[in-house]
């Protein structure tokens, strides 16, 4: 009887993560997603393991694969999780030294009073360090490194990098005196790195968080911080002049290009590819037939590192590359449009009211604000610029002042960065 009813009607669970119900001899199989994820991420957690002991027993392994698969596990892991980076500046911690973002290139030591240990990588490697960071997601070798170790000791590793107002010279510049060069701004994320399209960072959970209001106050205040950024022209990097320019034709509009360094993980984590990179130059040309179209160069490029998507790009028709320096926000402010892939320019144009075509999946894209040629289908709520700047200059930022070795608000930030910036201009000035 009971072998008769089995062929009647019978659940059974096989070992691939299906379950198969049989009615009147008809078999239905249906997927058991939660024993499926389970597997698959029992499976990860295998490999990354796996890579580990390879990496351990310093056979060759593949950075990239071990630094997402990391990130990938670690997201999943801590999600559902809060996170308030400011509990970590009160702790004594011991940095586990290799990774560039370090004391010889930034003030990231005064994040950190109870500091036991030290950031400088050029010192000895403490052997009980207990935190672990990364500069960027790029998978280097020292990334891999970092989370090996990480995982022997059972430490969380963070995410650090430059915010978007940082110092006078970017780090490539070398020939400059250290207070110029050193980052005074700066993030940290415990999931992804800002500008990971293909995983939700912190910044990215906040800006969609539809419970997360900003106050009228909060607006107001990112208003003040905004006219005062603009009108000042201060930008990430600020050793740049600045002065209107005077490019192509007289009385037609100005659609404003903007090149990225070639290969720069922010262009691959954010959708960016050589591909993305053509399409929007041509739709740039296609969509405005009666402007000039200037292409302006990244700085890195124009400093020898390496080169751009639009090197070598030549005069033509209405096509005029700029190369010279110049301070973005005086570039911006002499331009109708910008096009941009995931350079922090799209956002500060936003900042001086311009119309900003995306073409890759940078933070700041999918919330109303920009015209966006892909979409990301996590980003379902609607920000304003206030609040966008609030959320991310605010609260997902943290900055120190050199001058009293502690940290501050982003209004002493900036007041620290104008003055620094008059001191290098005029000391230029002086030498001339």
């Amino acid at each position: 009887m009971k072998k008769f009813l089995q062929k009647v009607f019978s659940i059974k669970n096989d070992e691939r993560c299906y379950k198969i119900i049989t009615f009147c001899g008809i078999k239905i199989k249906f997927t058991n997603l939660k024993k499926l994820v389970k597997q698959r991420l029992s499976n990860q957690v295998f490999e990354l393991q796996r890579i580990c002991d390879l990496f351990q027993r310093r056979e060759r392994v593949d950075n990239n694969l071990f630094t997402n698969l990391y990130l990938k596990l670690n997201y999943l892991e801590n999600k559902d999780k809060s996170f308030n980076p400011t509990e970590l500046f009160e702790k004594k911690i011991r940095p586990y030294n290799n990774c560039y973002l370090d004391s010889n290139n930034s003030y990231i030591n005064l994040l950190f009073p109870n500091l036991e240990g030290t950031f400088d990588n050029t010192a000895k490697r403490e052997n009980f360090a207990n935190f672990y960071y990364l500069c960027g997601i790029a998978g280097r070798n020292n990334h891999t490194v970092t989370i090996s170790e990480a995982m022997k000791t059972g430490n969380k590793v963070y995410i650090f990098e430059d915010c978007f107002l940082r110092s006078i010279f970017s780090h490539v510049y070398k020939d400059v005196e250290d207070k110029y060069v050193k980052s005074i701004g700066f993030t940290i994320d415990d999931l992804t790195h800002y500008v990971d399209a293909s995983l939700p960072s912190r910044l990215e959970q906040m800006l969609n968080d539809k419970d997360l209001i900003i106050t009228n106050e909060q607006k107001a205040r990112a208003r003040r911080c905004i006219d005062k950024i603009v009108s000042t022209h201060l930008s990430k990097y600020n050793n740049q002049p600045i002065y209107t320019p005077n490019i192509g034709r007289e009385g037609v509009p100005k659609i404003l290009v903007i090149d990225q360094s070639y290969g720069d993980y922010s262009i691959i984590k954010g959708r960016g590819s050589e591909e993305i990179f053509n399409l929007m130059l041509q739709k740039a040309i296609e969509e405005n037939p009666d402007a000039d179209i200037i292409v302006k160069t990244h700085p890195d490029t124009m400093s020898g590192v390496r080169g751009g998507y639009y090197t070598g790009l030549k005069q033509e028709d209405n096509i005029y590359p700029m190369t010279e320096p110049i301070n973005p926000i005086s570039l911006i402010q002499y331009c109708d449009k910008v096009y941009v892939c995931t350079t922090q320019f799209g956002l500060e144009a936003l900042m001086c009211n311009k119309e900003v075509h995306v073409f890759g999946v940078p933070f700041y894209q999918g919330w109303g604000l920009t015209i966006d040629e892909q979409i990301c289908e996590r980003r379902t709520n609607k920000r304003t610029i206030e609040e966008l700047f609030y959320i991310a200059y605010i609260m997902y930022s943290h900055y120190v002042n050199p001058e009293t070795e502690s940290i501050c608000e982003i209004e002493e930030a900036i007041d620290y960065l104008l003055k620094l910036r008059e001191e290098f201009f005029t000391e230029r000035c002086n030498e001339v």
